[in-house]
């Protein structure tokens, strides 16, 4: 039934109280009908129009979310890392749930790495794995987490320390080490376990060198109980470190200079079963003062 066959169907009745001529009921009738008509036809247009409308913000809005993320994947993939970052921002700002987000943060922690933004890399980091536990690639931003820790450069005073990057803040690397053992542990089977438990190794070996060098440190200075502690954690605690065979020799020093040489000579058995490649001539304990100046 059209909606002019609806009108004509509704019929208009007055109380049986109410005497109405015959001449005023028809004009009544059909002004009410007209009136009626147009409310329903301005309805009808409305709600088609408004459905109309809602469909193309929709598809506009569809099409502007992924040219910004097609722009940006343009962007990352040639290499320019800042306009990826602007066309990830903005798409981020614009469009703060779905799909193509999530995508873009996980993207923008790679471009900040690229452009040396390690801090701002490890918190995006920080904050999808905050927002988004269970997502299907969260790995990914455990794994671009202890990159980006791994590679922070050498601070201000770290500059003027003597020894480089050997004495730099450990504590990045420390960072990166448990970013890599996270992942490690949560996803045993992820595409980056493998690179993570490389990067470990090295890790590792890097804060052993630390460690060896303090311990030299503590020796030229003649502080050799601190120096033996400190070779004894690389030998405990990093004992697969190429800097556990500097350790030996430099804890056999230590007794030696301390006249501990029962603890000496045992350092340099296990020194040579160990490192047989080892040829280091035994070492002699240090003349005093009065012995160094003395001619004869």
């Amino acid at each position: 039934m059209s909606l002019f066959q609806v009108i004509e169907s509704i019929s208009i009745s007055t109380p049986a109280s109410v005497s109405t001529p015959a001449r005023q009921k028809r004009p009544a009738s059909r002004w009410y009908k007209l009136m009626l008509l147009v409310c329903l036809a301005a309805t009808v247009s409305a709600c088609g129009g408004n459905k109309k409308k809602g469909g193309i913000d929709e598809d506009l809005a569809q099409q502007q979310l992924q040219e910004l993320y097609d722009k940006g994947k343009t962007a990352l993939e040639k290499g320019n890392y800042g306009f990826a970052i602007d066309f990830y921002r903005a798409l981020e700002a614009n469009y703060p749930y779905g799909e193509l987000t999530e995508q873009a943060k996980l993207d923008m922690m790679f471009a900040f790495d690229k452009t040396n933004q390690v801090e701002k890399a490890v918190e995006a980091a920080d904050n999808f794995i905050k927002l988004y536990p269970t997502h299907k690639n969260v790995d990914y931003a455990y794994y671009m987490k202890g990159v980006a820790s791994f590679e922070k450069k050498a601070g201000r005073i770290d500059k003027f320390i003597k020894g480089g990057n050997t004495l730099r803040d450990p504590k990045p690397l420390r960072d990166s080490q448990n970013a890599f053992e996270e992942l490690i542990k949560r996803y045993p089977d992820s595409t980056y376990t493998k690179d993570a438990e490389q990067r470990i190794v090295f890790i590792r070996n890097a804060l052993a060198e630390r460690e060896l060098y303090v311990a030299q440190f503590y020796f030229e200075n003649e502080t050799y109980v601190a120096t033996v502690n400190r070779c004894k954690t690389i030998i405990y605690k990093y004992e697969t470190s190429p800097a556990v065979e500097g350790a030996l020799v430099l804890m056999e020093k230590a007794y030696i200079e301390m006249g501990l040489d029962e603890l000496a000579s045992s350092t340099r058995t296990v020194l040579n079963q160990n490192f047989p490649q080892n040829k280091q001539a035994p070492y002699k304990k240090k003349k005093g003062f009065f012995a160094r100046i003395n001619p004869f």
